[in-house]
């Protein structure tokens, strides 16, 4: 599948620093997670009691939410210039859902985030799961979860892209 826009068609070499995300992408990206946290047609009321649980606001709570973005964009770094494309739409299948996580945290956590760690587990859940649409292949009594090992294998290689890209061996 084609990617699902131009930011997805430049090229880096293994090993080189992040490049920085766009600003129109964070844009996109921030609008998805609104639209994840707010506007789930589920819950007509959901809005509300995220935002009365918050209490900080609904500004203050899309700013918090979109902290979140950086860390979006270094745990998709692996695949967003790769060669294999993409399997869907990522801004539905992984910011939108996150946007419906942290709704959710926040709802079942009495108005808070989650914390950073926390956060990235559901975003690496999420990026590996995007990523390995068809590819996970259940052996018959395997009773690990084949998402845990592959967000296990995305971190190990996470660490060693940062260990390539800080110039060590």
């Amino acid at each position: 599948m084609n990617p699902t826009n131009e930011h997805h068609e430049q090229r880096m070499q293994a090993g080189a620093p992040t490049r920085p995300i766009s600003p129109h992408l964070a844009a996109v990206w921030g609008a998805f997670l609104h639209e994840g946290l707010m506007l789930n047609s589920k819950n007509g009321g959901r809005a509300t009691a995220i935002l009365e649980l918050w209490g900080q606001g609904c500004v203050e709570l899309i700013m918090a939410v979109c902290e979140f973005i950086p860390d979006i964009w270094k745990q998709v770094q692996p695949y967003w210039y790769g060669p294999q494309g993409f399997p869907g739409v990522f801004e539905y299948e992984v910011v939108s859902i996150l946007g419906e996580q942290l709704g959710s945290y926040i709802l079942k956590h009495d108005g808070e985030l989650p914390s950073r760690s926390e956060a990235e587990q559901m975003i690496a859940e999420l990026v590996v799961t995007f990523f390995s649409h068809g590819g996970i292949v259940v052996q018959e009594g395997d009773l690990e979860i084949p998402t845990a090992r592959l967000v296990n294998l995305h971190h190990r290689f996470r660490e060693r892209l940062d260990q390539l890209a800080g110039g060590e061996e």
